[in-house]
Order: C-alpha cells, then structure tokens, then sequence
C-alpha cells in the first residue's frame, strides 16, 4: 500500500470518527457550584462504593466524605447481582453463565428534594463455564464483576455530567 492510500484512510477513519460523535472518556465536567458530591445508601466499604469513589474521581467529580459538606447527594437505593446459564452444551452442562450486575440510584440536592431518578442502570456479562478449572472460573469472575462495577460507575458519572442542573439552581418564584 503506498503512503498517500494509507494516509487518505487514515483522514477518513478520523473524520468519521469525530462526526459520529466518539469521544475519549476522561474528565467529566459537571457545572460550577455542583461539586463536591457525596455517595450514600450503600455500605461505604463494599466494593461498589469504592468503584464509584475511584471512577467518580477519576472523572474529576470531587467528593465528600460527609453529607453535609455536599452540594448533591449521590444516593444507590439498590444494587442486585445476578448469574443465570445463558447456553447450555452436552448432557444439559452449563457452557457459559450470564452475568448481571444492576444498580438503582437518585440524585438530591442540598433540600434533600429528589432532583433525579431514581434511575436503574444494568450491565451484563457472559462468563465462560470451563468444569476443569474451577479457581480460574472464580477469578475471571471476580475480574468481570469488579470491571461491570467500573462501567456502572462510568454510566453513572455520564448521566451526572449531563443531568441539567440549572433547572435545579433557579430561584424559587414568589
């Protein structure tokens, strides 16, 4: 392939990435005065709590430890974690399991007034079922259900990021 082929599709490929709207994930900036946030309804040590501190600061989002230092109180009403057999093989084996991690959250401000959700967002998986290694099994799963928590983080920091928040700072009409 000669230079001027490869670099005329390489243009391509850029300017039909940059129509179709793809974006690099990165910091997301939410408006002045929204920040800092606090994340409640969860135990504060369980794994997805820390997925959402560690993706949340990632993103740039500040946070509180206290919820009266919080501009929005991030709040998970419920998180539910499933594992069905999506295909079956010989004699009725289980040959790879569904994986389904699925989290309801709301967004108050500093009133204590609901201002989103509550929303549910899912993530799904497919973990492949190997009999004859069963400790690899477990950790694979392990892997993915940490890497379903980050994306549920991530899709939460996105919906955040373009929640409208100036219909919520508007003053109060007399």
């Amino acid at each position: 392939m000669s230079k001027k082929l490869v670099f005329s599709l390489l243009l391509i490929i850029t300017i039909m990435t940059a129509g179709c709207g793809f974006q690099l994930r990165g910091k997301v900036n939410l408006p002045e005065g929204v920040e800092p946030l606090f994340i409640g309804g969860i135990a504060a040590s369980s794994q997805l709590a820390i997925e959402l501190r560690n993706s949340l600061g990632t993103y740039g989002i500040a946070l509180t430890e206290t919820a009266n230092d919080a501009q929005y109180k991030l709040n998970i009403l419920k998180q539910k974690k499933d594992k069905r057999s999506a295909s079956l093989g010989q004699n009725a084996k289980v040959v790879e399991y569904q994986l389904i991690e699925e989290l309801s959250f709301e967004l108050r401000n500093t009133k204590g007034e609901r201002v989103l959700g509550p929303k549910t967002i899912t993530e799904r998986k497919i973990l492949p079922n190997d009999r004859n290694k069963v400790v690899s099994s477990k950790n694979e799963e392990d892997l993915l259900r940490r890497e379903m928590l980050q994306n549920l983080a991530a899709k939460i920091a996105r919906q955040l990021r373009n929640f409208d928040y100036s219909a919520q700072t508007q003053p109060a009409s007399e």
